[in-house]
Protein backbone atom coordinates (compact mmCIF):
# COMPACT_ATOMS: atom_id res chain seq x y z
CA UNK A 1 0.00 0.00 0.00
CA UNK A 2 2.97 2.36 1.00
CA UNK A 3 4.27 1.66 -2.48
CA UNK A 4 0.83 2.58 -4.13
CA UNK A 5 0.37 6.22 -2.13
CA UNK A 6 4.26 6.96 -2.97
CA UNK A 7 3.30 6.22 -7.04
CA UNK A 8 0.47 8.61 -6.83
CA UNK A 9 1.93 11.36 -4.88
CA UNK A 10 5.07 11.20 -7.33
CA UNK A 11 2.12 12.02 -10.28
CA UNK A 12 0.84 14.77 -8.41
CA UNK A 13 1.96 18.60 -9.66
CA UNK A 14 3.21 21.24 -8.39
CA UNK A 15 2.28 25.11 -10.00
CA UNK A 16 4.49 28.32 -9.03
CA UNK A 17 3.42 31.09 -6.65
CA UNK A 18 4.47 33.92 -5.50
CA UNK A 19 3.11 34.88 -0.96
CA UNK A 20 1.93 38.82 -1.96
CA UNK A 21 2.79 40.51 1.49
CA UNK A 22 6.58 39.18 1.25
CA UNK A 23 6.83 38.38 -2.67
CA UNK A 24 8.77 35.28 -1.87
CA UNK A 25 8.18 32.34 -4.77
CA UNK A 26 7.27 29.03 -3.41
CA UNK A 27 5.02 26.09 -5.55
CA UNK A 28 2.24 24.40 -4.61
CA UNK A 29 0.45 21.06 -4.83
CA UNK A 30 -3.83 20.76 -5.45
CA UNK A 31 -5.50 19.60 -2.49
CA UNK A 32 -6.11 16.07 -2.51
CA UNK A 33 -9.60 14.12 -1.79
CA UNK A 34 -8.52 13.68 2.05
CA UNK A 35 -8.17 17.44 2.52
CA UNK A 36 -11.17 17.96 0.10
CA UNK A 37 -13.41 16.33 2.36
CA UNK A 38 -12.48 18.73 5.21
CA UNK A 39 -13.26 21.42 3.04
CA UNK A 40 -16.88 20.29 2.49
CA UNK A 41 -17.02 19.19 5.72
CA UNK A 42 -16.49 23.06 6.84
CA UNK A 43 -18.98 24.11 4.58
CA UNK A 44 -21.43 21.66 5.62
CA UNK A 45 -21.17 22.88 9.02
CA UNK A 46 -21.82 27.29 8.03
CA UNK A 47 -19.41 28.08 10.50
CA UNK A 48 -17.00 30.56 8.93
CA UNK A 49 -14.48 29.72 11.96
CA UNK A 50 -14.67 26.23 11.01
CA UNK A 51 -14.27 27.02 7.29
CA UNK A 52 -11.32 29.41 7.78
CA UNK A 53 -9.89 26.31 9.77
CA UNK A 54 -9.91 24.28 7.10
CA UNK A 55 -8.48 26.49 4.49
CA UNK A 56 -6.03 27.54 6.99
CA UNK A 57 -5.14 24.12 7.40
CA UNK A 58 -5.28 23.32 3.02
CA UNK A 59 -2.59 26.05 2.88
CA UNK A 60 -0.22 24.75 5.10
CA UNK A 61 -0.68 20.58 3.46
CA UNK A 62 -0.32 22.39 -0.06
CA UNK A 63 1.95 25.47 -0.07
CA UNK A 64 5.63 24.36 0.32
CA UNK A 65 7.37 26.87 3.30
CA UNK A 66 4.26 27.54 4.86
CA UNK A 67 3.94 25.83 8.53
CA UNK A 68 1.53 28.64 10.34
CA UNK A 69 -0.75 29.96 8.24
CA UNK A 70 -2.57 31.54 11.19
CA UNK A 71 0.24 33.95 11.41
CA UNK A 72 0.33 35.21 7.37
CA UNK A 73 -1.84 38.02 6.92
CA UNK A 74 -5.36 37.32 6.02
CA UNK A 75 -5.22 38.07 2.50
CA UNK A 76 -1.89 35.89 1.95
CA UNK A 77 -4.11 32.72 2.81
CA UNK A 78 -6.93 33.71 0.49
CA UNK A 79 -4.74 34.20 -2.12
CA UNK A 80 -3.25 30.94 -1.56
CA UNK A 81 -6.42 29.34 -1.37
CA UNK A 82 -7.64 30.98 -4.66
CA UNK A 83 -4.45 29.27 -6.53
CA UNK A 84 -5.19 26.25 -4.77
CA UNK A 85 -8.89 26.29 -5.58
CA UNK A 86 -7.86 27.17 -9.18
CA UNK A 87 -5.84 24.26 -9.50
CA UNK A 88 -7.76 21.75 -7.63
CA UNK A 89 -11.15 21.79 -8.61
CA UNK A 90 -11.52 24.10 -11.37
CA UNK A 91 -10.60 27.90 -12.84
CA UNK A 92 -14.21 29.26 -13.04
CA UNK A 93 -16.72 29.62 -10.37
CA UNK A 94 -20.18 31.00 -10.83
CA UNK A 95 -21.25 33.19 -7.84
CA UNK A 96 -25.01 34.81 -7.66
CA UNK A 97 -24.75 38.24 -7.17
CA UNK A 98 -27.89 40.52 -5.79
CA UNK A 99 -28.38 43.87 -7.37
CA UNK A 100 -28.54 46.27 -4.89
CA UNK A 101 -30.42 48.95 -7.42
CA UNK A 102 -32.54 46.13 -8.77
CA UNK A 103 -32.84 43.49 -6.35
CA UNK A 104 -33.03 40.76 -9.15
CA UNK A 105 -30.12 37.90 -9.16
CA UNK A 106 -27.00 38.03 -11.33
CA UNK A 107 -25.65 35.27 -12.35
CA UNK A 108 -21.64 35.81 -12.55
CA UNK A 109 -18.81 33.44 -13.99
CA UNK A 110 -15.10 34.54 -12.55
CA UNK A 111 -11.83 33.01 -13.74
CA UNK A 112 -10.06 32.34 -10.38
CA UNK A 113 -6.60 32.97 -12.13
CA UNK A 114 -7.57 36.78 -12.90
CA UNK A 115 -8.40 37.72 -9.29
CA UNK A 116 -5.75 39.40 -7.39
CA UNK A 117 -4.69 41.30 -4.33
CA UNK A 118 -5.16 44.94 -4.80
CA UNK A 119 -2.91 47.13 -3.46
CA UNK A 120 -3.63 50.91 -2.12
CA UNK A 121 -0.34 53.36 -3.71
CA UNK A 122 -0.91 55.66 -0.31
CA UNK A 123 -0.64 52.56 1.93
CA UNK A 124 1.82 51.88 4.74
CA UNK A 125 1.81 50.08 8.10
CA UNK A 126 4.12 52.43 9.69
CA UNK A 127 2.29 55.82 10.38
CA UNK A 128 3.45 58.86 12.77
CA UNK A 129 0.60 59.78 14.45
CA UNK A 130 3.11 62.69 16.31
CA UNK A 131 6.40 64.40 15.86
CA UNK A 132 7.79 61.97 18.00
CA UNK A 133 5.68 58.86 17.82
CA UNK A 134 6.04 56.28 15.16
CA UNK A 135 3.43 53.29 15.10
CA UNK A 136 3.83 50.30 13.33
CA UNK A 137 1.22 48.15 12.33
CA UNK A 138 0.81 44.30 11.85
CA UNK A 139 -1.75 42.79 8.98
CA UNK A 140 -5.20 41.17 10.26
CA UNK A 141 -4.24 37.18 10.39
CA UNK A 142 -6.11 34.26 10.90
CA UNK A 143 -5.39 33.97 14.43
CA UNK A 144 -6.52 37.55 15.36
CA UNK A 145 -9.94 36.77 13.69
CA UNK A 146 -10.21 33.94 15.92
CA UNK A 147 -9.24 35.35 18.65
CA UNK A 148 -11.89 38.56 17.91
CA UNK A 149 -14.28 36.18 17.12
CA UNK A 150 -15.76 37.59 14.01
CA UNK A 151 -14.70 38.90 10.67
CA UNK A 152 -13.79 41.46 8.72
CA UNK A 153 -16.15 43.99 7.07
CA UNK A 154 -13.86 46.19 4.08
CA UNK A 155 -16.80 47.75 3.18
CA UNK A 156 -17.56 49.07 7.11
CA UNK A 157 -14.87 51.10 8.32
CA UNK A 158 -16.27 50.99 11.99
CA UNK A 159 -16.05 47.68 12.10
CA UNK A 160 -11.67 48.38 12.51
CA UNK A 161 -12.13 50.14 15.77
CA UNK A 162 -11.45 47.50 17.31
CA UNK A 163 -9.29 45.76 15.61
CA UNK A 164 -6.45 48.59 15.99
CA UNK A 165 -5.53 47.23 19.33
CA UNK A 166 -4.97 43.65 18.11
CA UNK A 167 -2.75 44.77 15.17
CA UNK A 168 -0.59 47.80 16.58
CA UNK A 169 2.70 45.87 16.40
CA UNK A 170 5.15 47.99 17.98
CA UNK A 171 5.26 52.10 19.56
CA UNK A 172 8.31 53.68 18.73
CA UNK A 173 9.42 56.88 20.36
CA UNK A 174 12.31 59.38 20.71
CA UNK A 175 13.82 57.43 23.99
CA UNK A 176 12.72 53.76 23.16
CA UNK A 177 11.43 50.96 20.55
CA UNK A 178 7.96 49.13 22.43
CA UNK A 179 7.03 46.07 21.73
CA UNK A 180 3.36 45.41 22.13
CA UNK A 181 4.69 42.26 24.06
CA UNK A 182 6.16 44.69 26.16
CA UNK A 183 2.88 45.80 27.31
CA UNK A 184 -0.63 44.94 28.25
CA UNK A 185 -3.92 45.43 26.59
CA UNK A 186 -5.17 47.54 28.83
CA UNK A 187 -1.77 49.88 28.57
CA UNK A 188 -2.17 49.73 24.83
CA UNK A 189 -5.92 50.09 24.76
CA UNK A 190 -5.66 53.32 26.62
CA UNK A 191 -2.83 54.68 24.91
CA UNK A 192 -5.41 54.61 21.51
CA UNK A 193 -7.88 56.14 23.71
CA UNK A 194 -6.13 59.00 24.77
CA UNK A 195 -5.39 59.82 20.57
CA UNK A 196 -7.13 62.52 18.93
CA UNK A 197 -9.34 61.68 16.20
CA UNK A 198 -7.19 62.97 13.44
CA UNK A 199 -4.29 60.62 14.93
CA UNK A 200 -6.80 57.85 14.94
CA UNK A 201 -8.19 58.08 11.67
CA UNK A 202 -4.31 57.76 10.55
CA UNK A 203 -4.56 54.36 12.32
CA UNK A 204 -7.58 53.34 10.61
CA UNK A 205 -6.41 54.17 7.60
CA UNK A 206 -3.96 51.16 7.45
CA UNK A 207 -6.88 48.77 7.43
CA UNK A 208 -9.22 51.20 4.63
CA UNK A 209 -6.18 50.85 2.49
CA UNK A 210 -4.84 47.25 3.23
CA UNK A 211 -3.91 44.90 0.52
CA UNK A 212 -6.86 42.85 0.28
CA UNK A 213 -8.21 39.81 -2.32
CA UNK A 214 -10.26 41.81 -4.94
CA UNK A 215 -11.77 41.14 -8.24
CA UNK A 216 -14.13 43.65 -10.29
CA UNK A 217 -16.55 43.24 -12.92
CA UNK A 218 -19.50 44.60 -14.88
CA UNK A 219 -22.81 43.25 -15.25
CA UNK A 220 -26.25 44.05 -17.13
CA UNK A 221 -29.54 44.23 -15.62
CA UNK A 222 -32.79 43.46 -16.86
CA UNK A 223 -33.28 47.55 -17.66
CA UNK A 224 -30.43 47.41 -19.92
CA UNK A 225 -28.16 49.28 -17.79
CA UNK A 226 -24.63 48.26 -17.35
CA UNK A 227 -23.32 48.74 -13.82
CA UNK A 228 -19.81 47.46 -11.63
CA UNK A 229 -19.39 44.95 -8.88
CA UNK A 230 -16.47 44.36 -6.56
CA UNK A 231 -15.88 41.21 -4.74
CA UNK A 232 -13.67 41.53 -2.16
CA UNK A 233 -12.82 38.04 0.27
CA UNK A 234 -13.03 34.47 -0.15
CA UNK A 235 -17.22 34.64 0.86
CA UNK A 236 -18.11 36.92 -2.05
CA UNK A 237 -16.14 34.19 -4.70
CA UNK A 238 -17.92 30.89 -2.91
CA UNK A 239 -21.65 32.24 -2.08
Amino acid sequence: MNNLVSLIAEKTPTYPVTIPSTGKNTIFRPFLVKEEKILLMAQESNNDFEILQAIKDIVESCVEGIEKAENYPLFDVEYLFIQLRAKSVGEVVEPVLVCPETEENIPLKINLTEVDITENKDHKNTIQIADNIIVKMRYPSIKILQQRGENIDYTNPSSFYDLIADCVDSIQTKEENISVTDISKEELEEFIDCMTKEQFNLLLNFFITSPRLEYEGKYVTSDGKERTYVLSGLGDFFE
